[in-house]
């Protein structure tokens, strides 16, 4: 029996120019910060509400719908001491905020309805200096990668509506080995499980930029530095 979930917040935004001081970077071009709306239209490559900036690294049919957990919001907050208020802008570029479901609860190839709309479950999310720049935090993107509480990407099956307080039911699993909390420990160390890793980077399920970084992981081991770039 799998959980029951909700959309608690539903947020759309536009791309914005925002300078930034004390860091290498001199301004944030992104669409980052969402903000709550009632209901969108949910098309092939995200809602129709919706912008992207770096179309290269978000957005797309296989990342057309970003998820977070409440709970992964409260375990951040309590960890970070930090006090976010998930009913205002959205810190970490979320479209959705569900209730009751975190990374532990889902598998990528899980396919789910959330009003018209039917979704599949792609990979996690891969953090990069952005969530930091939004944040005001600078260790916020690598406590993110560390952690594993990165909120899960879907690609669209169905486009349709979706509205605040629909709810999320559950429709198929094709990967139970390959939740999303596990993807999230094996990018960090794929020797935790390397059977699990190689499954894991044969999988037609998996979302072809995670599945690229994994496999260069599970090949380079402690010699990857393929994410020191984006994460400071």
């Amino acid at each position: 029996m799998k959980k029951q979930s909700k959309v608690l917040y539903l947020k759309v935004g536009k791309v914005e120019k925002i300078p930034l001081e004390d860091t290498k970077r001199k301004e944030l071009i992104s669409a980052i910060k969402k903000y709550p709306i009632k209901k969108a239209f949910l098309t092939k490559i995200g809602f129709k509400e919706d912008e992207q900036a770096d179309l290269v690294h978000h957005g797309g049919e296989n990342k057309a719908l970003f998820l977070f957990s409440k709970k992964t919001y409260e375990k951040i907050s309590k960890e970070c001491n930090i006090n976010f208020e998930i009913d205002e802008m959205a810190y970490f570029g979320e479209n959705l905020i569900l209730s009751n479901v975190s990374e532990e609860d889902i598998c990528i190839g899980d396919i789910y309805e959330i009003g018209e709309s039917q979704i599949q479950i792609t990979q996690p999310r891969q953090p990069c200096w952005k969530l930091s720049a939004n944040t005001d935090e600078k260790q916020m993107t690598k406590f993110i990668f560390d952690s594993g509480y990165t909120g899960w990407y879907a690609k669209v099956l169905k486009e349709g509506t979706i509205c605040k307080d629909d709810e999320m039911r559950f429709i198929k699993r094709q990967e139970p080995d390959l939740s999303i909390k596990l993807l999230n420990k094996l990018i960090v160390n794929p020797s935790l499980n390397m059977s699990l890793a190689k499954k894991a980077i044969q999988s037609e399920f998996l979302g072809k930029p995670f599945k690229e970084s994994l496999e260069k992981r599970y090949k380079l081991k402690e010699k990857d530095k393929q994410f020191e770039v984006y994460h400071t």
